[in-house]
């Protein structure tokens, strides 16, 4: 069964790596859309890592290093479009500056 499902639902991202979405157990996800807002002043930089189950956030999973969001721009994302994450696998983001950055992430779940 496939379940459309809103994995990040408009969140503020922070400025240390947190996870904010992990595909639940017996599950497969599968992300098709992700949109980052800019609600600073200033640039931001936003940074991404898909991570499968068991491992952590690092350089061998990182999708986006750090993309620079001038103020007020609105970016989507197409470096993770189409990803798949097994069950256990999870979203890690940054930001540069807390609570600046916008996050929405959409797919599918996949039982």
């Amino acid at each position: 069964m496939i379940t459309p499902k809103s994995f990040v639902n408009g969140v503020n991202l922070t400025d240390a790596a947190a996870t904010y979405y992990t595909a639940p157990t017996g599950t497969r996800a599968i992300i098709k859309k992700a949109t980052f807002c800019n609600d600073d002043v200033g640039v931001v930089t936003v940074a991404i890592n898909l991570v499968p189950s068991g491992e952590a956030a690092g350089y061998a999973n990182q999708i986006v290093k750090a993309k620079s969001l001038a103020a007020g721009e609105t970016w989507s994302c197409p470096n993770i479009e189409n990803h798949i994450l097994e069950a256990g696998g999870f979203i890690s983001m940054l930001a540069s500056v807390t609570a600046k950055i916008g996050c929405r992430i959409s797919g599918y779940e996949s039982i």
